[in-house]
């Protein structure tokens, strides 16, 4: 009887070092898996310094003047002292601040304003073919003024780009087209109007897809380095496409981790454990 007694004993013993392993296999393995699914924040943060660099706090910013090219919009608009040559301009220039009851949409832009053809001209009424490429706002303000004074007196122009979207997609959280209402635009300000990257995007690999010319250019930066800031394509272009792409983490990874699940579940095990015991 005593001989039974010390098997059972010594089976009991097993039973309970066997669960407290697989208890404890279990716990660490829940404990990786929280360390495994978590994205670090060196792959989160902008503009970080890079190991043994000096801090700095100014950076030369590239902001050229946009110049426009083929298949830009161009919104024009005349004014003069002279109500009938308002008129006239605000009608054959299709000027659509002419008239204060229509909206201002991507649609009436599209209609009212002057399309840079593949030869670098815009074709505006009276004025014949006005060279457009290559040319800044200002610049091409200067060109209209000129031709235009020689119509009118005392007349003032205003030019402006129209049409101008950039495309973000990937991992951000409102990914889609925007319409920019600036000359320039970066790409913080960019991913601000996406509501930013999510915790899976590859901030260190962020493409910009660009058209110049003939050819469509792939650009990649690296958002993590405090560099991007002097970078010449900090600054976007219209028709610019972003895309970021995921992290290999994103496969695997939580982006909020379910602590409260994985402790119910902790919790559970240890009461059956307790039960059993």
């Amino acid at each position: 009887m005593l001989h039974c007694d010390i098997i059972y004993s010594s089976d009991k013993i097993k039973i309970m070092t066997t669960k407290l392993v697989t208890f404890k296999l279990f716990f660490l393995s829940v404990i990786g898996l929280a360390l495994f699914s978590c994205v670090p924040q060196t792959k989160m943060k902008y503009l970080q310094d890079k190991e043994g660099d000096t801090a700095r706090y100014a950076f030369d910013i590239l902001k050229p003047d946009y110049k426009f090219k083929p298949g830009d919009y161009i919104y024009v608009r005349i004014l003069s002292l002279d109500q009938k040559s308002n008129e006239l301009f605000a009608t054959i220039a299709g000027s659509a601040a002419g008239n204060n009851n229509m909206n201002i949409t991507e649609q009436n832009l599209y209609l009212t304003s002057y399309l840079v053809n593949d030869s670098g001209f815009i074709n505006f009424p009276l004025l014949g073919n006005i060279y457009a490429d290559g040319k800044t706002v200002s610049e091409m303000q200067n060109t209209l003024s000129k031709s235009v004074s020689e119509i009118i007196i005392g007349a003032s122009v205003v030019v402006k780009l129209v049409m101008y979207n950039i495309s973000i997609l990937g991992e951000v959280k409102s990914p889609g087209k925007f319409p920019v209402y600036n000359n320039r635009i970066n790409i913080f300000e960019a991913f601000a109007l996406a509501g930013d990257i999510t915790a899976f995007g590859n901030r260190s690999k962020v493409q910009i897809i660009r058209t110049e010319g003939d050819r469509n250019n792939i650009v990649v930066l690296d958002l993590l380095s405090k560099d991007i800031l002097s970078s010449p394509y900090y600054y976007l272009q219209p028709n610019d496409i972003i895309y970021v792409e995921p992290m290999k983490e994103k496969a695997y990874a939580f982006e909020t981790f379910p602590y409260g699940l994985v402790y119910s579940t902790i919790g559970l095990v240890l009461v059956i454990l307790t039960f059993f015991k």
